[in-house]
This record gives C-alpha cells, sequence and structure tokens, in this order.
C-alpha cells in the first residue's frame, strides 16, 4: 500500500509540473512526508528534477532571459550550502513541523497573490538577494523554491517565458545540489532504487499534466493544488509536532 501511495503521490506531483512548470516538490515533499523521510524525499524528487527541467527548459528555450535567470542562480547556490547542513544534521521531525509551516505559507501567498498590472517590475538589490538566499536554504533542505516561482511570476510577461526562466533556475538548481548531496551523502543508494521504482510515475504524469495543460484552464488546477498544499501542511505540521 505504501509503495501505490507513493506511485500516486509521484504521478500527481509531475502531473502538476507538467501544467505549471513547478509545483512537483511541493505536492511531492507534502505527501511523502507522511511516510518517507525528508532526507530520502529531497535526493528522490532532485533526481527526478533534472530531467524534467532540462526538458521544460529546452521547449521554451527562446523565452528565457539570462537577465532573470543569472542573479537568481548565484543567490540560489549561495542559499543551497547552509539549507543541505541542516538537512543532513537536522531533526527529521522538527524538519516536518518547518515543512508544513512553508508549505501552508506559500500557499496561502499563492492563493491571496493579486496579478500585478506592470510587468517586469525592477526589485531593489537586498529583495533580490533575501528571495534567492532564503530560496536556496529551502533548495537545500526540501528542494523547494517557491519563493522564487513567485518572484519570477512576477517578472514574466506570459506564461512560456515565466516556464523557460524558472525551469532553467531550478535545473541550476538541480545540477549543483546533485553533486553537492553526493558529497555529503545524502544522496543514497536507496535514494537511487527508490527513483528508479518510481520513474514510470514521473513520465506519465508529465506527459498527462503537458496534455492537459492545453486543454483546462490552468487557474482550476492551481485553486485544487493550493486546497491540497494547505491541508496536507497543517496536517503534516500537527502530526509532527505532536507525536
Amino acid at each position: 500500500m505504501q509503495n501505490i501511495y507513493l506511485f500516486i503521490s509521484t504521478l500527481f506531483a509531475y502531473f502538476t509540473k507538467g501544467i505549471t512548470g513547478f509545483g512537483n516538490t511541493l505536492v511531492m515533499g507534502s505527501l511523502f512526508s507522511f511516510v518517507v523521510s525528508n532526507r530520502l524525499t529531497t535526493p528522490v524528487d532532485l533526481l527526478f528534477g533534472i530531467p524534467t527541467n532540462t526538458y521544460m527548459a529546452w521547449k521554451e528555450r527562446k523565452n528565457i532571459s539570462l537577465k532573470i535567470v543569472i542573479p537568481l542562480s548565484l543567490m540560489l547556490l549561495a542559499g543551497i550550502v547552509p539549507g543541505t547542513l541542516l538537512l543532513k544534521a537536522g531533526s527529521d521531525r522538527i524538519l516536518k513541523c518547518i515543512l508544513g509551516v512553508v508549505i501552508v505559507g506559500i500557499a496561502v501567498e499563492m492563493l491571496t497573490r493579486k496579478p500585478s498590472k506592470i510587468q517586469n517590475k525592477k526589485a531593489s538589490i537586498i529583495f533580490l538577494i533575501v528571495i534567492g538566499v532564503i530560496s536556496g536554504i529551502l533548495a537545500g533542505l526540501y528542494g523547494i523554491g517557491a519563493l522564487l516561482v513567485a518572484y519570477v511570476s512576477r517578472t514574466t510577461e506570459n506564461k512560456n517565458e515565466f516556464r523557460g526562466n524558472i525551469c532553467c533556475i531550478f535545473l541550476v538548481d538541480n545540477i549543483f545540489r546533485f553533486f553537492l548531496y553526493l558529497f555529503t551523502g545524502i544522496l543514497t543508494k536507496e535514494a537511487l532504487i527508490m527513483a528508479l521504482c518510481l520513474s514510470p510515475a514521473v513520465i506519465i504524469g508529465m506527459i498527462i499534466g503537458v496534455k492537459v495543460d492545453s486543454k483546462m484552464e490552468e487557474e482550476t488546477v492551481k485553486k485544487s493544488v493550493i486546497a491540497l498544499l494547505i491541508a496536507s501542511g497543517m496536517i503534516l505540521f500537527l502530526k509532527s509536532f505532536f507525536s
């Protein structure tokens, strides 16, 4: 039953990514954390992230802006190392509590966010650094780049441009963390085996997601994902806090 649950969770996570270009880590991280350690979930999702982000970045390569990708990637990398050290040293119970709060906070931000009429706003350098470094810490801990998602969504003009830039940034993060996880011992044989077993779910989820994206309103899917994230984040926090 646990294997079936993990397979379905992975399929849904990458179905979400196929539609939006992100969200796989939030969905997979929250659902997996009920039955699997974060130290296993994060490297498994990383192994899936490299090929899927490569595919989506290549698909939208004409819409990628180096002015967005390069500075955000540098700030992201600066935060990944301390985030990875926290992942290696932290208590799993504490990590799950933090993850629950982070998931709910990000979901609420997505729910209450108002679309901006002014695109490509110039943010301050300090704001850019804060967003990038915090995103890096979250990426090192859980692989989550949702703060970057919020930032890039405000600095791109359309869905294709957003996907191209965010997946390109995530790919830089994925490659860096792959070698960092190898060096720190977080990327284990167990993670490799689990990734291999669940890879069909990733392929199926991506194929379905890409097809549904052309026929379904993105706002409907977005609200469903937000509802799932809020519910799972709250349950995860309460379960970990009182256990």
